[in-house]
């Protein structure tokens, strides 16, 4: 396989990240080879390898490996391998606390990088996934040697990227989709001000990051060169740049307890029709059949608050778990900080997934290119395509059929069902037809059923499918 060089990576000029069968590298420029050579003998890097601060990373030793890459990127002389993570987000698919901690991690580093006279050049949550639950950071490049270590340049980013998003998300109702997938680099300030209006400025919480930075930038647009320049050359004292990002993470870890949760379906299980029998027997047939196929990867869609995620993992899965109610994958991320597993929470609308973004609209990759799964569930989701995405039925059937290399566990609802019926109040009736037996026969068309149980002391009914192709062959 030849060298596939990641979109995203054209915005880094001190080097890129690209693909080499199957495993991940970055081609660096001499100074950050230079930096990072003396990071690594210093022990930090290592060190922060070691606390899954930042993401696995060495240096490319072996001499054939090494002059091949050279061959394939011949501006470049030095390169590093990276850990390879299973599965990449971004924030427009984060809950709030999800990218409060993913600040407060990137506050963490900077203050760390600080002792031994480097900064982040960037701070941006593009630059963060999560492993097991935790943030881990994964642009390497972007540490440096700054000019000056009295400030951080990168705060304005951080404030566009980290704070402001929060802000908007407890005062105004705002979500980080709408936030950052209408501009991948955040918001200005100005647009930010504009969104809490003048009066609500003057709030104690808002006045000093949000305010008086509005006014500086004002100031700052209207000075002179000279009181600019003058304003460059003043060099206070390192201790002051500590001082504001230990403020600034106190800071973000309140907005993430100060929201306040307000999805229904966080609240699913006070409202379900579910017996304890019914639920107890529902996960005894689905652990039966995950232990039975051994599937590596499963995407839980519309996870709620993760019961069946943790099943995946007890099965010894790696989990993907989807939900369009943000409210129910804060939940579950909430969980994961206290018992962390192999579960990437995603806030995710599967009639509207996350497009592809930015250079060439592939600089983030659309969700469903990001899917690799073995195992789809689909548990007590079909009558919500139905009814609140409008989807029929063959297509809900194809979108399955793709997210899936092999198994799909379909969960049937009647229409008589409770939560069935409280999807449908104030609408006319369209699914009288909705049978099992019509489920059935439109599924497989697609896929071949392996087994069928209905759930005790419930009207509902699980199909365990696996994909068959064209020519009717079953998926291995």
């Amino acid at each position: 396989m030849s060298t596939k060089r990641i979109a995203g990576s054209y915005r880094d000029p001190s080097g890129y990240v690209f693909w080499r069968e199957g495993r991940i590298f970055r081609a660096i420029d001499g100074d950050c080879g230079q930096l990072l050579t003396e990071l690594m003998d210093q022990g930090l890097l290592p060190k922060l390898v070691e606390q899954r601060s930042i993401v696995a990373t060495s240096f490319v030793q072996n001499d054939a490996l090494r002059e091949t890459l050279q061959a394939e990127n011949p501006d470049f002389e030095t390169f590093l391998e990276h850990e390879l993570l299973d599965t990449i987000t971004y924030p427009y698919e984060w809950s709030v606390s999800m990218l409060a901690d993913a600040g407060v991690h990137t506050l963490d580093l900077q203050m760390e990088l600080l002792s031994s006279g480097c900064s982040l050049k960037d701070a941006t949550p593009y630059n963060i996934q999560f492993v097991n639950g935790r943030p881990t950071f994964i642009d390497i490049s972007s540490i440096e040697r700054p000019k000056r270590l009295d400030i951080w340049y990168a705060l304005g980013q951080f404030y566009q990227m980290f704070l402001f998003p929060l802000m908007l998300c407890n005062d105004c109702d705002w979500d980080l989709r709408s936030y950052f997938l209408a501009s991948l680099g955040g918001r200005q300030i100005e647009e930010v001000a504009r969104s809490f209006g003048w009066l609500r400025r003057l709030r104690p919480h808002l006045l000093l990051d949000l305010t008086l930075p509005l006014w500086l930038h004002r100031w700052g647009e209207k000075g002179t060169r000279s009181e600019r320049k003058a304003l460059e050359e003043h060099r206070p004292n390192i201790r002051a740049q500590l001082i504001n990002l230990k403020r600034l993470r106190k800071k973000v870890i309140r907005l993430s307890a100060r929201y306040k949760l307000k999805g229904i379906w966080a609240k699913y299980t006070q409202i379900c029709n579910y017996q304890q029998t019914a639920e107890h027997g529902k996960k005894t047939l689905i652990k039966e059949f995950l232990q039975a196929t051994a599937p590596d990867q499963i995407l839980d869609l519309g996870c709620n608050t993760g019961d069946y995620a943790r099943l995946g993992v007890d099965c010894g899965a790696q989990v993907m778990a989807v939900d369009s109610d943000h409210d129910a994958v804060e939940l579950l991320y909430r969980d994961l900080r206290k018992n962390p597993n192999p579960i990437t929470p995603m806030v995710v609308d599967l009639c509207n997934p996350s497009p592809g973004l930015g250079y060439m609209n592939r600089e983030r990759e659309p969700f469903l290119e990001r899917v690799d799964a073995q195992c789809v569930l689909a548990l007590a989701l079909m009558h919500h395509l139905l009814v609140s995405g409008n989807l029929p039925l063959p297509a809900i059937r194809d979108m399955l059929f793709e997210l899936t290399t092999r198994d799909l566990v379909l969960e049937f609802v009647p229409t008589d069902d409770n939560m069935f019926q409280r999807l449908m109040k104030f609408r006319v009736n369209l699914f009288g037809d909705m049978t099992l037996d019509a489920c059935r026969d439109i599924f497989l068309q697609r896929f071949d059923l392996l087994k069928e149980a209905l759930i005790p002391d419930s009207k509902r009914t699980l199909l365990f499918l696996r994909k068959v192709d064209q020519d009717g062959r079953v998926a291995l």
